[in-house]
């Protein structure tokens, strides 16, 4: 027999083969590089992309990405450095009072730390806004984008002011005047401008009489504002209004001083030519700027509207009001509604918790609380008019002395509880001073609940409108009870009061008293409407609405918008 050796198959395994191994292991070190050169470019895109183009606002539909928020960034940055310098050069030329350009300046500081959720907001309430004015029939165009640039690069007229101002002295350890020191501080400014009309000199009689610290020993010279001044807002108003070299009348500031002013010189209001080469020097170009101030034309122009809308001739009526407020503690076992007034030793309340009980102070406090009861047990009409003059309450006495609902849980001094709280008391009823660690109380009964069953009974009762003012007097938690609920004019459209209250008051019968409203959550009303008229709204009514017409409209449409904006923007943005 033959043995033949066995015949090779003709294939040779792939790792067998050195050249082809090194070339497999080439292949898979390339893929491998490529994969994690693909997986950068992916992750450098997905990091661009949430830099850039991920969403950082939304409303409603529409989307606004973190470029969007930068751009905004961007602008505003810029207009804050252009009005720092702005008012860097007005200080340094003698052309605005130092005390704004500071204010100014700090103020201008602080958006600076705080211009992520400064932009974010804007962009919210402009997208918002943007879609308002459109429903509206108030769509921004290029004209009113234009007019907004042209308001940023403007410098508003500038007047030289001189100014006394009065500060009433307050005697007593009350943190607001008195009505008496509110009169002597009036009468010491009238004199004043008395003196300047009959030829007195002005700087003397500033260095004399005006109160304030930093203009007084300059003879009142404050140098030049403009309307944007931190000066009191109706002495500034009265400044603009006022001719060249003429004294201003009194003027009763809205922070309860009184003025006298003059104006010995005024600057134009001027354009800043060089505004968009500015902005573009700085980076920002002209479609930033546009883009920026179509969110800012919005808003102006919606408040525009609507103020002008609050502000045309209507329907008004002249409105007395009874407001009882809500009150959780009205539901309370034992609730009754109370008001008094506070005699503390050495009339600090907070002082009296901490002090002997045989200082003398402490029986000058009763002995002025027994008088005060002696009073009210012969008039109890003076309950009101003792409160607002007398109480070491601060914070109740501008109500007349009203606490409103009180109930046992409400943790009261223990002596005041047991005194309010005592079986078979009467609305009405005065108590002998009650001692409490605060000093000693002289209160009154008002009501027990319901408050819509005691407006029932006021409604009874108010047969006139005098009767009606001292039931307002007594009982209204409004501010204005002082003065017999006195409302002056609302109108139906005014934003001056809430939809619900405005359409219970143009459902009030004119010459007598109203039925009883009850609004949930806010409280219950009465209203006495003594005349109506069809007029354009002035004086106070005007300076309010102007200043409050749009954020009452808008508040309440903005609601409606579901509005996200990414939380690392701000914890606390606008939305």
């Amino acid at each position: 027999m033959t043995v033949r050796p066995r015949q090779g198959t003709g294939h040779t395994r792939i790792w067998d083969d050195p050249a082809r191994r090194n070339m497999l292991y080439n292949i898979g070190f390339g893929l491998a590089i490529l994969a994690a050169l693909l997986t950068m470019v992916i992750a450098g895109a997905v990091s661009w992309y949430n830099g850039h183009l991920a969403a950082a606002i939304t409303v409603n539909n529409v989307t606004l990405t973190k470029d969007d928020v930068a751009r905004q960034e961007k602008v505003n940055s810029f207009l804050i450095d252009y009005e720092t310098k702005v008012t860097r050069s007005l200080l340094s030329s003698g052309h605005l009072w130092a005390t704004d350009a500071d204010k100014r300046i700090q103020a201008l500081q602080g958006q600076v730390s705080s211009l992520p959720s400064l932009s974010a907001s804007q962009l919210s309430d402009g997208t918002v806004m943007l879609d308002l004015a459109q429903q509206n029939g108030q769509a921004v165009n290029a004209a009113d984008i234009a007019a907004k640039e042209k308001e940023a690069a403007t410098q508003p007229e500038l007047r030289h002011v001189w100014m006394i101002m009065v500060a009433p002295t307050v005697t007593t350890a009350q943190t607001t005047a008195t009505a008496a020191e509110k009169a002597a501080a009036q009468a010491k400014a009238q004199q004043a401008l008395t003196a300047i009309k009959g030829g007195g000199d002005w700087a003397a009689i500033a260095k004399s009489t005006s109160t304030d610290a930093t203009t007084a020993p300059q003879g009142g010279d404050v140098g030049y504002i403009d309307t944007n001044s931190s000066l009191d807002s109706a002495f500034v108003s009265a400044l603009f209004a006022a001719p060249l070299n003429t004294p201003t009348d009194v003027i009763t500031g809205t922070d309860g001083n009184y003025y006298i002013g003059k104006v010995t010189d005024t600057i134009a209001p001027s354009t800043d030519s060089t505004f968009a080469s500015q902005a573009q020097q700085a980076g920002v170009s002209q479609s930033d700027l546009d883009w920026s101030f179509k969110y800012a034309a919005a808003s102006t122009k919606l408040n525009d509207w609507v103020v002008g809308q609050a502000m045309a001739s209507a329907p008004q009526r002249h409105v007395y009001e009874i407001y009882l407020q809500y009150s959780a503690s009205e539901s309370a076992p034992g609730a009754v509604r109370v008001r008094h007034i506070l005699f503390s030793p050495n009339h600090d309340p907070n002082a009296a918790t901490s002090l002997p009980a045989a200082d003398p102070a402490w029986a000058a406090a009763k002995a002025r609380a027994d008088a005060a009861y002696a009073q009210l047990q012969a008039d109890p009409t003076q309950f009101d008019a003792l409160a607002r003059s007398e109480s070491d309450d601060t914070n109740s006495a501008t109500s007349g002395g009203k606490l409103g609902y009180l109930s046992k849980s409400d943790g009261l001094d223990k002596a005041f509880a047991a005194a309010i709280f005592a079986p078979g008391l009467k609305p009405g009823e005065i108590l002998p001073p009650v001692k409490s660690v605060y000093g000693y109380h002289v209160i009154q009964i008002m009501n027990y609940p319901t408050d819509a069953q005691w407006a029932a009974k006021l409604a009874a009762q108010a047969t006139s409108l005098d009767v009606f003012k001292t039931l307002a007097r007594d009982n209204s938690d409004n501010t204005q009870s002082g003065q017999g609920g006195d409302m002056g004019w609302i109108g139906q459209n005014t934003y001056q009061v809430s939809d619900a209250v405005a359409k219970a008051i143009f459902a009030a019968p004119i010459g007598k008293v109203s039925t009883v409203t009850t609004i949930p959550g806010d409280g219950t009303y009465l209203f006495w409407v003594d005349e109506q008229q069809t007029k354009v709204p002035d004086g106070a009514q005007a300076d309010y609405i102007k200043a409050n017409a749009f954020s009452s409209w808008y508040t309440p449409l903005k609601a409606k918008y579901k509005i996200w904006e990414d939380p690392s923007l701000s914890s606390t943005s606008g939305s």
